[in-house]
């Protein structure tokens, strides 16, 4: 069949953050399985540069879209748009995609428009199809959750708080209109399920697909148990994203100095594209902390790890950076917004989950402290893990999911 595949990031081999590990593992289930594919995106960011990657990496059409306009008034009017209507993207982007005459072309053609993140099937929403074309919205995280998020930690009259109310309208008007528009709408987990549900898309409508797991196409790595030598504590994150630097600083600031307050020996690892200058500055400060910027294999630090800690209190939906942890046998300390999508839905006794600076260094404490207990009481959950998130069985679950074939994969 042939399919066009809407995106705000062009993926790559080596992406450094998991949204676009995740749509090149879709993208090669969906050329595993003998489909055509056109990927479009908008032309920013690095797109022309991702756009080059993909095509020497897979067979797919690549058409990367410029906008008529540019400089930075554009780029100032872009950031009010998403400001005051998160789940749309920049007018001149969309303008750019809907005009483009070969993406016309391809979505005349198309037997399904797909779009990856909700804000791009706001444009798969308003391109002419073919009338048996389907219209799919891959949603990684539901753009809701995060926005209810931010307006609960805003104080009261002010004016952070009249622009979160405002957010918080436009974000639940949009997204909802959104997804009622689908003809499905794919979710990550069953709780991500609940949440489309509440924005009044039908339950038929809503499928979890669980996303496949192997860095660049390859094995995750497991090991039977801890690593020997120092003591070691990760944390892995695209730290061009505000929600990791928010968890890097607080890991930094308080829940470093409490668990050295009782193990001084205690390494830990920020792992990851985009580390701030405050980041790198403590690392510089601290030989027991290191950062190690974008890296072309996370293994190394995985395989050194004794825990892995997840201290995210702001964002939404499945953290890949868990499940890639969980699978691999590491004992993994989380925040409840670190660990959606999995508590409750499967076998997570490896998964500790804590809210607060006391309670994360206490459970990592006591997973230093007996590192070879904290590793067997994680296996089941490894094994779970490897079995729901398989890559060898996502191509045919994929399927099912974009062409109405199943219920919950």
């Amino acid at each position: 069949m042939r399919i066009v595949s809407l995106m705000a990031h062009v993926p790559y081999p080596g992406i450094p953050h998991a949204g676009g590990q995740y749509v090149l593992s879709h993208l090669r289930g969906l050329r595993a399985l003998g489909h055509e594919v056109t990927v479009v995106a908008p032309d920013w960011r690095g797109n022309d540069e991702g756009a080059r990657r993909l095509r020497e990496a897979m067979d797919v059409t690549v058409l990367v879209c410029p906008p008529r306009s540019s400089g930075r008034l554009a780029a100032w009017l872009d950031t009010q748009q998403i400001r005051l209507f998160p789940v749309r993207p920049p007018l001149r982007f969309r303008r750019a995609i809907l005009r483009a005459g070969a993406v016309r072309d391809a979505a005349a053609r198309a037997d399904l428009v797909e779009a990856h993140w909700s804000e791009m099937g706001w444009i798969a929403r308003a391109l002419p199809t073919g009338p048996r074309a389907r219209r799919v919205v891959v949603a990684q995280d539901l753009i809701v959750q995060t926005y209810e998020r931010i307006f609960a930690t805003t104080r009261r009259w002010t004016a952070a708080r009249l622009l979160g109310r405002w957010r918080n309208h436009s974000v639940a008007r949009d997204e909802g209109r959104l997804y009622r528009d689908m003809d499905a709408v794919v979710v990550f987990s069953g709780k991500d399920a609940g949440y489309a549900r509440r924005l009044g898309v039908a339950a038929d409508d809503v499928v979890v697909l669980r996303p496949p797991f192997s860095p660049d196409g390859g094995e995750v790595a497991t090991a039977d148990g801890p690593p020997a030598g120092v003591p070691t504590v990760l944390f892995v994150g695209a730290f061009f994203r505000d929600v990791n630097v928010e968890a890097a600083d607080w890991l930094i600031d308080e829940i470093i100095p409490r668990v050295r307050a009782a193990r001084a020996d205690v390494r830990f690892v920020l792992a990851g594209a985009g580390p701030t200058a405050r980041m790198i500055a403590a690392a510089q400060t601290d030989p027991l902390l290191e950062v190690t910027g974008e890296v072309e294999s996370l293994d190394p630090a995985y395989r050194a790890a004794t825990a892995v800690v997840v201290p995210l209190r702001m964002g939404a939906g499945l953290k890949f950076k868990t499940v890639e942890a969980l699978m691999r046998g590491i004992p993994v300390v989380s925040t409840t917004v670190g660990a959606e999508g999995l508590v409750g839905e499967g076998e997570t006794g490896g998964l500790v989950v804590a809210d607060d600076t006391e309670a994360i260094a206490r459970a990592l404490l006591a997973i230093l402290a007996d590192p070879r207990r904290a590793w067997s009481d994680a296996t089941a959950t490894r094994e779970w893990a490897r079995s729901v998130f398989s890559a060898e069985t996502y191509p045919s679950r994929l399927e099912d999911a974009l062409f109405g074939r199943g219920d919950e994969r």
